[in-house]
């Protein structure tokens, strides 16, 4: 038998060999985020090296290899280690070029048995998030240089996305222009920072109307700032104006001062679950079974944090300053948006797939009603979803900015649950600020509720 799947051509083995190359394949269709239980529920037992050494301890499959590139490389951020966690990124990178254009046999074995198949190349959300995360670990490693490659990367791959589809929720992600403008601040090129602040602010106004993210007030501040810096006195005015802030009390408290950048990576994604379905099909002239990917929030306890420094030298239980952390970055959100954008051409994909699997039994059953029923059964458990992520990014991404005089110090971080408490607290010691640089920290939190459980179906 022969079916056409767009230009590609697709032949269907009869028989027992289809059956056998089919069964073969039952093994494989597992939810991916169920295979990776052990390693998520050390995680949220915020045990990163155990989640590590399970990681490794793991058979990976040849079609996840960028899953398992993407997820040591998280694992290794957590554990401080930026240089080796950027390799893995490399490696994630060079798949996501290398597969890009799906195989004719990928294709057609997607048709044939599910989504699953294909060599898992990361979705839009995911592969940017790739150079976010590459380009933090170089700020974190004192490399500036290289992080200003990655954001030119993110912005290649931006455009990318505009292109393809202008009205998707990844043709504006707001938080990696804001990134870039922080880092072109940084390196003193200020027209380019302007540049980046300025798209940042036009995308966090498009997602107001995606989903429940405000304009961070850092931003408003590096607005007015950077217009000043440069001269633009009207755009100055405007966003004064805008946002009821004044350049001398901005000014003011920046005066002589350096910049703690602290970025809190807080939950994690969403993990995504089979749905299945039942629809009507002309063709088949039957209701016919599908399973497309739905993504389940992650609870998580925690809305914010508050950051309180002292003077590492001073023995004291008074704070020298202190900043409550924004959202500016909602990767659930994101990923949720993205993923609906999609669903009509997975659906559509899923429906084709169900029909060619009836048109086969149905052919075989002519011949033989045993052999009808083995493929129908087969058919049938073989169509599953394709529930790959990348499990271990955060659901979102929270911002400090804090300017600081030069010096050495110990930060108080509280970790503050939905009605205000604080539900944790950690210390981090020796934090050095040097004149008239900005030092990048981060912190991850990874624990969910005490029930671990999921929030719901989006």
């Amino acid at each position: 038998m022969m079916y056409l799947q767009g230009r590609y051509k697709v032949v269907l083995a009869p028989g027992k060999l289809l059956l056998g190359v089919m069964l073969l394949l039952l093994a494989g269709c597992a939810s991916y985020s169920q295979s990776q239980h052990t390693i998520q529920q050390s995680l949220i037992n915020q045990n990163p090296a155990q989640a590590l050494e399970l990681l490794d301890k793991k058979k990976n499959n040849g079609s996840d290899q960028f899953l398992y590139h993407t997820d040591r490389a998280m694992l290794l951020r957590m554990l401080g280690k930026y240089a080796e966690s950027n390799a893995e990124i490399e490696i994630a990178k060079k798949l996501v070029e290398e597969f890009s254009a799906t195989s004719i046999t990928e294709q057609g074995a997607a048709f044939l048995i599910n989504d699953a198949t294909r060599t898992y190349t990361g979705t839009p959300v995911e592969q940017i998030m790739l150079h976010v995360y590459a380009a933090l670990n170089y700020l974190e490693l004192g490399q500036p240089d290289s992080a200003r490659v990655e954001i030119l990367q993110v912005d290649t791959r931006l455009r990318g996305f505009m292109q393809d589809d202008p009205d998707s929720p990844l043709s504006f992600d707001p938080f990696a222009r804001y990134l870039s403008g922080i880092i072109y601040e940084d390196m003193g090129e200020w027209s380019d920072a302007m540049i980046a602040y300025r798209k940042s602010y036009k995308a966090y106004q498009a997602h107001q109307d995606l989903y429940s993210i405000g304009i961070p007030a850092q931003l408003k501040s590096s607005l007015i700032l950077m217009a000043h810096k440069i001269g633009l006195s009207d755009e100055q005015k405007k966003y004064e104006q805008a946002f009821n802030l004044k350049i001398l009390d901005l000014l003011n408290a920046r005066k002589n001062q350096s910049e703690l950048v602290f970025m809190f990576h807080n939950g994690l994604a969403p993990v995504k679950r089979e749905h299945a379905a039942q629809i009507f099909s002309p063709v088949a002239g039957r209701l016919i079974r599908i399973a497309v990917p739905g993504y389940y929030r992650r609870d998580n306890s925690i809305s914010r944090v508050r950051i309180n420094i002292q003077n590492q030298n001073e023995k004291t239980n008074q704070y020298l300053y202190s900043a409550t952390s924004e959202v500016t970055e909602d990767i659930s959100s994101l990923a949720i948006k993205t993923l609906e954008s999609y669903m009509p051409a997975i659906t559509a994909r899923a429906l084709a797939r169900a029909v060619a699997k009836y048109k086969m039994a149905k052919d075989a059953g002519d011949k033989n009603p045993m052999a009808g029923l083995l493929v129908n059964l087969v058919g049938f458990v073989t169509e599953r979803a394709d529930t790959r992520s990348w499990l271990s990014l955060p659901a979102e991404i929270q911002t400090a900015r804090l300017p600081l005089p030069p010096g050495n110090y110990r930060l108080i971080i509280e970790l503050l649950g939905y009605n205000n408490h604080v539900v944790s607290q950690q210390t981090v010691e020796n934090v050095q600020v040097k004149k008239s640089q900005k030092h990048y920290l981060s912190f991850h939190w990874t624990a969910s509720s005490l029930n671990h459980g999921l929030a719901g179906r989006h």
